[in-house]
């Protein structure tokens, strides 16, 4: 079943996308990863939100395990400190 995990976190919405862009390069052909979308909440000015998708929540836990991720993961929290995170199970995906 996909999995898509939402990261809800502040930071400019540039260096959100540019830090994303930066891990997808260096994980090309390592990462589960699939596909990653940054977005800038309109209403909340500085607050990005962030889905990445996998193909299953498993791919998603041996993304969490490379060093790659946890590397990255750290880098990321010091720079924007806490994170929110929403973990969806994809039960429909539809083109409307």
């Amino acid at each position: 079943m996909p999995f898509i995990q939402v990261m809800e976190f502040e930071m400019n919405p540039s260096e959100a996308a540019a830090s994303l862009k930066s891990y997808a390069s260096e994980g090309k052909g390592v990462s589960f990863a699939r596909r990653g979308i940054v977005c800038a909440d309109r209403n909340r000015p500085g607050t990005v939100v962030q889905l990445i998708f996998f193909d299953s929540v498993e791919d998603a836990e041996r993304n969490n395990e490379l060093e790659l991720t946890q590397r990255a993961a750290a880098e990321f929290s010091a720079k924007v400190g806490e994170v929110r995170f929403i973990d969806l199970d994809v039960i429909a995906d539809l083109v409307i």
